[in-house]
């Protein structure tokens, strides 16, 4: 996928109630133990100086922690919504992240107000200068967990689609009585010749290779292959009225043996009813034109 596009696409990560708090309170814990496990930005210095008592290093990392969980609750659930930024682009929240970190440094400036900083130097808070810095820490601290809660969405998205499309197949087979599934499936070559006949239900995958396609199928218990002179696509064309879809660039799958779908090391296989153990490879760019045809014969 392209810059541009990815750029143009919705920011939708952070939508919801719970992913939001999820955002906000894993940001609120990652800065207080960073700051207290790598203590950078002069923290170190800090802790070894004799001036500052226990009590009060204990509440500058609290102050951290409430600050952040203060300002991004405020980022969020107010002022997102009241200039409009729920429903954006990718492109634009990069804008509405430069001043999610404004709205959590001039946070943090107010607590200073209330709870002085490390060395009791209050003067120092009022230097731009040094807000400037902070500004530039706070934004590279956010940048973990907001990227982290990012990539959780996406894993819990796409686990949640997962087992979407488990559930339709299964109503999909549904749709389908003993008759269909016995229909014959008449495989053809290249130049239409009809090469061998089989059950509908027999019919397992297709697996391009080169100008060839491998047929798959179950006969008399156990799987066989078949060679034809063919195009993957061509396959498809000859096959449209099946429930047999691409689901990789070089595979078709018979839907209809489909059991459900999983996820192996990121990636995502189609789980056969007959052999478990044949895992074929389904692309996301697959994935939506196979739900579209579940979806066409599921209520």
């Amino acid at each position: 996928m392209k810059v541009k596009q990815l750029l143009d696409q919705p920011f939708y990560y952070f939508n919801s109630t719970k992913r939001k708090w999820i955002y906000i309170i894993s940001a609120a814990l990652f800065a207080h133990f960073f700051l207290i496990i790598f203590q950078p930005y002069g923290i170190s210095e800090e802790m070894d100086n004799p001036a500052n008592a226990n009590f009060s290093k204990f509440l500058f990392f609290f102050t951290i922690a409430v600050s952040t969980l203060v300002g991004l609750s405020l980022s969020q659930f107010v002022f997102r919504p009241m200039f409009s930024f729920e429903k954006v682009t990718n492109k634009k929240y990069i804008t509405w992240f430069f001043i999610e970190t404004l709205i959590l440094t001039l946070v943090n400036f107010g607590f200073s107000f209330l709870i002085p900083d490390l060395g009791n130097d209050f003067e120092k808070e009022l230097n731009i200068a040094f807000q400037v810095k902070n500004y530039f820490r706070a934004f590279i601290i956010l940048l973990f967990p907001f990227f982290g809660t990012i990539i959780y969405a996406l894993i819990q998205d796409l686990t949640l689609e997962v087992n979407e499309l488990g559930e339709q197949i299964k109503k999909y087979h549904n749709t389908f009585n003993t008759s269909d599934k016995q229909t014959e499936l008449l495989l053809k070559d290249e130049n239409n010749n009809l090469n061998l006949s089989i059950a509908l239900n027999d019919f397992l995958f297709a697996e391009s290779s080169n100008q060839y396609v491998v047929v798959h199928y179950m006969k008399s218990g156990s799987v066989k292959k078949h060679i034809l002179r063919n195009r993957l696509k061509n396959f498809l064309n000859q096959n449209e009225f099946m429930p047999i879809k691409q689901s990789h660039r070089s595979f078709a799958v018979n839907l209809l043996n489909v059991k459900h779908i999983s996820r192996i090391n990121n990636k995502d296989f189609l789980i056969l009813e007959t052999d478990p153990k044949i895992k074929i490879p389904i692309s996301k760019s697959y994935l939506k034109a196979i739900k579209d045809e579940i979806n066409q014969f599921t209520p």
